[in-house]
Parts: C-alpha cells; sequence; structure tokens
C-alpha cells in the first residue's frame, strides 16, 4: 500500500507545474489529480455525505467515564489514545485527536508520505508523532457543502465565446469532486508540545487559506530552522485554480507549491505530525 502513495505523490518537481495544468484555452488552471480522496482512502473516511453521528451517551454513565482516565487496551496488537485536552463531541466544530503509535499501518502511510515530498534530498530530521485529526460532524458538513458548491458553479461558468461545452469539459474534476487533493499546512515551532499552543486555521467564509504541495515547501513558508515543528496533512477542496485572482475562481496558485484558497471551509485536517530537525 505505501507504495501506491508514494506513486501517486509526486509533490516537488517544478514550481507551478506541480500546482496547475496549462490549458490552450483560455490559460484555464487545474491542479494535477493528487486526489485525497485516492489518496488516503485507506487511512481516513473520505464518503461524501456519510458523516458519522455517535449516539448519545446513558446519563447514568457520564460520572463514571468522567472519573477514569482513557487507558489503552493492552490486548491491542496496535493500540491508539485520545488526546487529553482535544475535547470534543460529533456534535462539535473542534476535532479529536488520535495517536497512531509506532508500527501502526496509518502511521506508516503518513510518514512516508510526510518524508517522500520534503525534497529532492532525504528528510533531515525524525518524525516524532503522528496523530489522526477526528473532524467534528458540523466540520465535515461545512466541507461537504463546500464541496457541493464547487461542483454546482463548475460547469454553470462556461465562456460566452465557447459554446461547444469545452469549458465543462476542463473543469471535469471540479464536477466530480471539486478537485480534491492532498495539501500541507504548516504550524511552524512548537516549543510546549501538543499543549503549547493553538493550532487550526481561521474560520468562515472569505478567509483565506495558504497550503502547500510538499511538506518540506511548507516547512520553508515559516522560516525554515530546527528544533520541533509541527504540520497538517489535510483535504483541500482547490475547485477552479487561477494564477491570478481572476473572477469566478475558487483558489489561486502561487509560487513554490502555494494554493490559496477564499474559504476556510475548503480546507480539513486529517493528520498533525510532530518532528524534529
Amino acid at each position: 500500500m505505501p507504495i501506491g502513495w508514494v506513486k501517486s505523490l509526486h509533490c516537488k518537481s517544478k514550481a507551478f507545474d506541480d500546482v496547475y495544468h496549462h490549458h490552450s484555452n483560455k490559460g484555464k488552471l487545474l491542479l494535477p489529480s493528487y486526489s485525497c480522496r485516492k489518496n488516503v482512502r485507506d487511512v481516513v473516511n473520505t464518503q461524501p455525505g456519510t458523516v458519522k453521528k455517535n449516539p448519545k451517551p446513558d446519563p447514568s454513565l457520564r460520572r463514571l467515564c468522567s472519573s477514569r482516565r482513557p487507558e489503552l487496551d493492552s490486548n491491542s496488537h496496535h493500540p491508539t489514545r485520545r488526546s487529553v485536552s482535544a475535547r470534543a463531541s460529533s456534535e462539535s466544530v473542534l476535532p479529536v485527536l488520535t495517536d497512531l503509535p509506532d508500527g501502526h499501518p496509518s502511521r506508516n502511510v503518513v510518514e512516508i508520505i510526510f518524508q517522500s515530498s520534503w525534497s529532492s534530498d532525504e528528510f533531515p530530521g525524525r518524525v516524532e508523532m503522528i496523530f489522526k485529526v477526528e473532524n467534528g460532524s458540523k466540520a465535515v458538513t461545512r466541507f461537504e457543502e463546500y464541496r457541493e458548491a464547487v461542483k454546482s458553479r463548475s460547469c454553470s461558468k462556461v465562456d460566452s465565446d465557447r459554446v461547444d461545452g469545452s469549458a465543462c469539459d476542463e473543469n471535469a474534476r471540479c464536477s466530480a469532486d471539486g478537485n480534491e487533493m492532498m495539501r500541507f499546512f504548516p504550524l511552524g515551532p512548537i516549543p510546549g508540545g501538543i499543549n503549547g499552543g493553538a493550532w487550526g486555521f481561521p474560520g468562515g467564509k472569505g478567509a483565506a487559506v495558504c497550503t502547500f504541495s510538499g511538506s518540506g515547501e511548507a516547512h520553508a513558508s515559516t522560516g525554515g530552522g530546527g528544533g520541533r515543528r509541527a504540520m497538517l496533512i489535510c483535504r483541500v477542496i482547490a475547485g477552479r485554480v487561477a494564477k491570478k485572482g481572476e473572477f469566478g475562481s475558487d483558489s489561486v496558485a502561487g509560487r513554490a507549491g502555494e494554493l490559496i484558497v477564499f474559504d476556510a471551509r475548503a480546507v480539513l485536517p486529517c493528520f498533525l505530525i510532530f518532528f524534529r530537525l
């Protein structure tokens, strides 16, 4: 399985070529098929419109559950633990972090993706911890609603001088899944560990978020440097991509693998990685 991940991920090559395709007509831009829905289907649920809702807890068990600390299952071959600091219900926008320990199949895949997309050189550091981000139902619903909005717009914006439907053909990926892909979002230095600072995205419509095609580019965007750092692997609905802020575009491709989306709902974190350089 890891081989399939690596073959589908070539985030570090030639500037804008990794971020968009040139089209002969009108310069419409679409990012290459680094579809997160294809890449992470084995380690994270990507089914659209299937938001899991946890059953309401029995009130009689609340006191018992709140008085006990999270415990590891000693019989499990790959135990996981929930982050104590991450407290969220299925109805919350805040995510819950689940630790992926050494040897866990999902951790192995995520670590390969992170390291292989660093640069042409070997990753110079060490991955310390990887957490799976379990988003609340509201966050997932907003993400899927934004996807549907992008899909519905994809074939409605046909240039007036093109009546053969070629504009719709260019936006085939937008119509299929909103042009979803996997991207990296840097969090920078984390001197205090998980509880040392908050992480997340600016919320709401109109709040721009910048992600990167490679982990090395994302790290460089924070100024580089050593020490303990953190980074998110995210699912991003890129939609219609432009080189500049063209009217009707959903995102803009920048330099060094940058992609700026204009709505924070387009970004859904999947994994949180702590590493040391």
